[in-house]
């Protein structure tokens, strides 16, 4: 295994309690360098997670020569830009996600990678917790019989300002943060999408995006899907369903650390920080399915979907 070098791109809390530790905790990985508008704040980031140099620019640090790949985590509207300037310099991207503000910019992103001979991957990074890592085998394993159907749906109180509520920065509202995670696990889970259709509004219009989103999902395999999404909404609820000719298998949360097959209960290790088995398979080249072109997939649902905002 070669050394890769990092820098990352946004030093803020998703760098912080994330993905940046994980680029220094991971075999083969080292931090090289920071970089965030603030030179005092990118300081200070450094010297707590161990990285040798801060920058102010952009520019600044993709003319680092020691610096082999970089992990960009500031809002949305910022990665394409970003990407293109760090392919151009020859260096490896990571991004996280939602990837793109749109399809025409993931294309973009992609492109310009391959022109550079440079990686793109999108930090969709639950694909490798241990559970999630069950579940799949556990599908291809034939546990549930036939699968038919899944059922997302997520209900919850949400902050009513910021820049994530805010569709110039960052896309959407928080269905694009959160549930771009969430779309993303039932495309590993069962393929590639057929079809969408959907709707998404704002009835208490606190904010410009949108605060309801429904999909309905025709993969290629055949299975229906719907994902429901719900913002100021109460209690809190944050399920996962998939349903077999044998067993149905849920998670709920989500994020627990657990999933059930017919109410029997399999229970794993939640990582911590949560990109690190991620950015592990980075390091080992086991990341074929979390490229820009599968980055670009949820991209193109939530566009599909979030057009008809009525």
């Amino acid at each position: 295994m070669s050394l890769v070098r990092w820098g990352i791109i946004g030093c803020g809390d998703v760098a912080e309690k994330k993905g940046g530790p994980a680029l220094y905790q991971a075999e083969g990985s080292e931090l090289i360098a920071v970089m965030r508008r603030d030179l005092t704040k990118a300081e200070d980031f450094a010297q707590r997670h161990g990285a040798k140099r801060a920058y102010d620019t952009t520019e600044a640090l993709l003319a680092d020569p020691e610096i082999d790949a970089v992990y960009i985590a500031t809002p949305p509207h910022l990665h394409c830009q970003q990407t293109l300037l760090a392919a151009a310099a020859g260096k490896h991207v990571l991004v996280e996600k939602p990837m793109a503000l749109s399809v025409a910019e993931g294309e973009q992103m992609i492109a310009a990678c391959k022109a550079h001979s440079v990686s793109l991957h999108v930090a969709y990074y639950r694909r490798y917790w241990p559970k999630f890592q069950a579940i799949k085998a556990t599908l291809e394993a034939g546990e549930l019989g036939t699968v038919l159907g899944a059922r997302l749906q997520l209900c919850t109180p949400a902050p009513a300002s910021g820049w994530r509520v805010d569709p110039a920065i960052s896309g959407g509202g928080h269905v694009v943060d959160v549930g771009s995670h969430r779309l993303d696990m039932l495309c590993f889970l069962l393929g590639d999408v057929a079809e969408v259709q959907g709707f998404a509004q704002n009835r208490l219009a606190h904010h410009q995006a949108e605060n309801d989103t429904v999909f309905s999902l025709r993969f290629a395999s055949g299975v229906l899907a719907s994902a429901g999404f719900h913002f100021h909404t109460r209690p809190q609820k944050d399920i996962l369903e998939i349903f077999g000719s044998e067993a149905t298998l849920t998670c709920d949360p989500f994020d627990g650390a657990a999933f059930t097959i017919n109410g029997e209960e399999r229970r794993f290790e939640t990582p911590s920080p949560t990109h690190l088995p991620f950015v592990q398979a980075l390091m080992c080249g086991e990341s074929d399915h979390v490229t820009g072109e599968e980055g670009l997939k949820v991209t193109r649902l939530l566009e599909t979907v979030l057009r008809n905002k009525i």
